[in-house]
């Protein structure tokens, strides 16, 4: 690639970036269905010409948005190198992070790339998804992609005779990924949760 276009291909990744970044303010502030183009693009410096060249329209926008929110929140919880062929390391890192929002930090603050927003900020995705089809349908597929990552874990853990062998690691996987999201809006909710004794009781339970 010419130096050309490898300076146009960062130029545009830059702008998206930008973008995005916008949408998660414009998220954090007043959700995902408030924000308009306008304040999208004003917030991030750029046209709607600028817009429409990485998103089809505000739909797509959003659920790049939401993505990104997701992505960000599942991939710092759930390992993804050689790590996660130990089940407990991924419950860990839910524990830390989980511990680390609870106590009003985001993942970056704990040392996590790339950074994550807040608890509002994720509870505000749960509640576009609600309203938007498009939006809940992508949120399910994200969902199964993080079940299938930590199934596949489980099932190394199990090959490896670190994992019960008498539990489905599809029921694990589905198990503690219900487990990361649903402790967003109790924390949100500022309920008492006892997360280290919650990693400790799940560990004893799969542990083989």
């Amino acid at each position: 690639m010419s130096a050309d276009r490898q300076s146009r291909a960062a130029a545009k990744a830059q702008t998206r970036e930008a973008l995005l970044q916008a949408g998660l303010e414009e998220l954090a502030e007043r959700g995902l269905d408030a924000p308009s183009l306008d304040d999208i693009c004003a917030r991030a410096g750029y046209t709607r010409g600028a817009f429409y060249v990485h998103f089809e329209d505000r739909d797509d926008f959003r659920s790049a948005v939401m993505e990104l929110v997701l992505g960000r929140f599942l991939d710092a919880v759930i390992a993804t190198d050689d790590r996660a062929r130990d089940l407990s390391t991924t419950i860990g890192r839910f524990v830390e992070a989980i511990l680390g929002l609870s106590a009003g930090k985001s993942l970056h603050a704990l040392g996590h790339t790339p950074a994550i927003p807040d608890v509002g900020a994720f509870h505000r995705v749960l509640e576009a998804c609600h309203s938007v089809p498009s939006l809940r349908e992508r949120f399910v597929a994200l969902m199964g992609e993080a079940i299938e990552r930590v199934a596949k874990a489980a099932e190394e853990g199990q090959s490896e005779g670190t994992v019960r062998e008498d539990v489905d690691a599809r029921g694990i996987a589905t198990a503690l990924v219900a487990m990361a999201v649903g402790a967003i809006p109790l924390l949100e909710l500022q309920a008492p949760i006892d997360v280290e004794g919650t990693r400790d009781a799940v560990l004893a339970l799969v542990r083989k």
